[in-house]
């Protein structure tokens, strides 16, 4: 298994902040979706000020999320520099605060249990040693602490993103990262597979109605990818961790 390097954000910039909090016209449901299921997951865990590691941050788009939602003194760690400048450069822009420092591989330059929270937002599929990469999250967690991570539910034979390694159907991911850790793992399972392919639609005038519809939907916080009620199959799962006493 081999590892693509992730090079969207030359060719984009920090577009996840966009997805989040631009015009409605370029706003993603699907993106706003997953970053609220780890806020959702770390509601009622996190005080104002507790220390949140956000691991292949990205351009800091979610970092900035718990930042604004919930008021954590945020950390963010990444492979590329590209992505922690423009991190950098993001929470300059908006007043936030927050660190972000690169990293090479799967040690993070963090002592033992150095945050009451550690998150990971579709990151672990591109990855070729996940349970490494579960096990140094795990390293730097505190006791009681939360990890969350999501990643893509895997349904089709071979990842249908070039730039992923590996996927897993969700019982295979619950048992693969509660095993890894030591714990009892919670899998959430959101983002219905037929609103997926709605958004994702081809067809000019399918998508672009899908996508406005859904967007103005999530502006208005009733995001549909967000919705369970109804569905029988989902393309995101979040698992939820907490480290033992």
């Amino acid at each position: 298994m081999t590892e693509i390097a992730f090079d969207k954000y030359a060719v984009k910039g920090a577009y996840h902040w966009v997805e989040c909090l631009g015009p409605v016209h370029r706003l993603n449901a699907y993106t706003i979706g997953r970053y609220a299921m780890v806020l959702k997951a770390l509601s009622g865990s996190i005080a104002k000020g507790d220390k949140v590691l956000d691991v292949g941050c990205g351009d800091g788009a979610l970092s900035g999320m718990v930042a604004m939602k919930l008021g954590a003194a945020v950390e963010g760690v990444d492979t590329t520099p590209l992505s922690i400048d423009l991190a950098r450069e993001q929470f300059r822009i908006r007043n936030l605060a927050g660190s972000f420092a690169m990293i090479d591989g799967y040690a993070y330059p963090y002592p033992d249990a150095a945050f009451h929270a550690v998150i990971c937002s579709d990151v672990i599929e591109h990855v070729g040693q996940p349970n490494s990469m579960l096990q140094e999250m795990w390293r730097v967690l505190a006791p009681g602490g939360l990890l969350v991570v999501t990643t893509p539910v895997r349904y089709t034979e071979a990842p249908l993103d070039r730039m992923h390694v590996q996927e897993w159907f969700p019982e295979q991911f619950r048992k693969f990262c509660g095993e890894t850790l030591g714990v009892t793992a919670d899998l959430r399972l959101s983002h219905p597979v037929a609103l997926a392919e709605l958004y994702a639609s081809s067809s000019r005038w399918i998508g672009r109605v899908a996508r406005l519809a859904m967007n103005i939907l999530a502006k208005a916080g009733l995001n549909p990818f967000e919705r369970t009620a109804g569905f029988r199959a989902f393309s995101t799962q979040t698992m939820i961790a907490r480290k033992p006493l």
